[in-house]
Formats: structure tokens, C-alpha cells, sequence
């Protein structure tokens, strides 16, 4: 008898009240995951085709590299750090509006060069499976601290 009269004097959630503790759950755990696991992006520019092309979307494993701090980009817990051949997604210096996507070819303190349209990397010639290069006519050096 006194558990009937426990239950009937626990007051029942209104309709409205289920709907948006379960819309808020929802949303916190949608930010959740778009913060610390996984985000979606569309390819901007032809800069990586054929390999991406310009409209594909992709969805970057933002955990791969270690937990970030959101909004300041301040790694707590470093996990790994990008490899070559790695597609990364990163904020464009010059714009922190956008967003920039691209193959890792060359690691700190990695010399890079391409002399005609051939990738060497610390002065071997390295074999780029995915990149396209059209003949322009030029040399490029890169040296620097990633």
C-alpha cells in the first residue's frame, strides 16, 4: 500500500519536458562529438584532386592526433603526430576562416624540393603515389619547421 502511495505522489513529466531533456541530451552529445571525435568537411578547391575532388565530403578522426582544447587549439593529450602520406585538415594561417586539406609529404626538419615535377624530400626522390603535378617549368625549395 505504501509503494502505491509513493508512486502517485511522484509527479509525471509533461510531454513537452521528455522532448527537451532528450533535444538537449541530444545536442550536447552531437557538440560532444563534433569537438573531440569526428567532423565533417566538403572539399573547397581542386588543390587535391584527383584524389579528393571539389563538393566530396570527408570526415576527419579528430581524436587521431591527440584531445584539444576547443576554440584555443591547445593539445592536452598529444596521441600521435601526422605521417607522411597522412590527409590532414588544418586552419589556414592567413585566413583562420577557412579551413585547408591536404597530403603530409614532408616532416619537421624535412628539406623538400621538386625539380622537374619530381618530390625529393632531405635529397632523395620521393615516389608521390597520389600527387598530380602539371609541368610548370619550376623549381620550388621548401625548408622549414613545420
Amino acid at each position: 500500500m505504501e509503494v502505491q502511495t509513493a508512486k502517485s505522489n511522484l509527479k509525471k513529466k509533461s510531454v513537452f519536458r521528455e522532448y527537451a531533456e532528450a533535444a538537449v541530451i541530444a545536442i550536447i552529445l552531437a557538440l560532444f562529438i563534433r569537438t573531440f571525435v569526428v567532423q565533417a568537411f566538403k572539399i573547397p578547391s581542386g588543390s587535391m584532386e584527383p584524389t579528393l575532388l571539389v563538393g566530396d565530403h570527408i570526415l576527419v578522426n579528430k581524436f587521431l592526433y591527440g584531445v584539444k582544447i576547443p576554440f584555443i587549439n591547445k593539445t592536452l593529450i598529444p596521441i600521435s603526430e601526422p605521417k607522411r602520406d597522412d590527409v590532414i585538415v588544418f586552419i589556414y594561417p592567413v585566413d583562420k576562416s577557412k579551413d585547408f586539406i591536404k597530403r603530409v609529404i614532408g616532416l619537421p626538419g624535412d628539406e623538400i624540393e621538386i625539380v622537374n615535377n619530381k618530390i625529393h624530400i632531405n635529397g632523395d626522390p620521393f615516389e608521390d603515389r597520389y600527387g598530380y603535378y602539371p609541368d610548370l617549368g619550376r623549381k620550388f625549395l621548401f625548408l622549414g619547421n613545420c
